[in-house]
């Protein structure tokens, strides 16, 4: 699939398919801008239109001392033999510059390169090694003094000079459009990405359906006290006999009930023990469980 972009694009030349794909890419960046579409899929588009390797939006708070990544996207992504990117490129870029341009600028890493005073950064050397990427264009969206907004484009391909002025004059629109977009739209893409990222770690740490919460290998990761109330419902009590059997309130039993329904992936104390009854091949387990407590 990747050879077959390459082809396009070296095919493709600078006619009316590209301008209407640079057209599509640009409406899809002002429509998701407004919450029609998820900004990453804009980023795509607009990274397809003008045949770049990868993309990055990201915002340099003062406050919190760090870029953040607001949105990506990447030719190769779910590629497994690639790095993806997975970070923002711009303060490597634009160097002792990084915070101090206005917005609108447009900066190109083979400009910073001719000169013999940027020393390229090892992680940026690393990943235009390991990406091919011979150039890379960073435009400044806002800069508030504050907080500060870049969008960056990374190319397999040298850009020529006719390269250059092209994205000179579309990124103007670019810039205007990030000016009115919709209040909230950066803070809420990464409150989303979190999520995401969060959710992704939940699920990874569950355990299947067909396995021991009880087992010896303690596959659901509980903590001992969250063992003990599992190895007690196990034995038919119910949770006020629990809680009397620890010497623990209700609440805290409660408590940790919740948690482990989010490890175990179920729903409720009924699902909870019908899973333990279920699953009980590591009597083994069990019972060292039980010495121990």
């Amino acid at each position: 699939m990747y050879s077959e972009r390459i082809a396009r694009d070296q095919n493709s030349g600078s006619g009316l398919g590209q301008d209407l794909k640079i057209l599509d890419g640009i409406a899809s960046w002002c429509g998701a801008l407004h919450g029609s579409m998820p900004l990453d899929e804009a980023l795509a588009a607009l990274g397809n239109a003008i045949s770049a390797e990868a993309a990055v939006v990201s915002r340099d708070s003062r406050n919190e001392g760090r870029s953040r990544v607001v949105a990506q996207f990447d030719v190769r992504d779910g590629d497994r033999m690639v790095d993806q990117i997975k970070r923002a490129y711009a303060s490597e870029v634009l160097g002792g510059y990084f915070n101090k341009i206005q917005a609108g600028a447009v900066w190109f890493l083979s400009d910073h390169l001719a000169d013999p005073d940027f020393v390229p950064s090892e992680n940026l050397n690393n990943w235009r090694a390991n990406r091919a990427v011979s150039d890379v264009a960073i435009v400044a969206l806002e800069t508030t003094g504050i907080q500060f907004d870049y969008l960056e484009f990374h190319f397999s391909r040298d850009l020529s000079h006719s390269d250059k002025t092209e994205a000179e004059r579309v990124f103007p629109t670019l810039v205007r459009a990030w000016a009115g977009r919709k209040t909230g739209l950066v803070t809420q893409s990464q409150m989303d990405e979190r999520m995401i990222q969060a959710r992704i770690r939940a699920t990874s740490s569950r355990i299947g359906v067909e396995e021991d919460i009880l087992g010896v290998s303690n596959p659901a990761k509980l903590s001992r006290a969250e063992f003990r109330v599992c190895l007690l419902l196990s034995r038919g009590l119910a949770v006020k006999a629990v809680t009397e059997e620890l010497g623990l309130s209700e609440a805290t039993v409660r408590s940790h009930l919740r948690s482990i329904y989010a490890k175990t992936a179920t729903k409720g104390l009924a699902e909870l023990v019908y899973r333990i009854l279920s699953n009980t091949g590591d009597k083994v387990g069990i019972g060292r469980r039980s010495q121990r407590s």
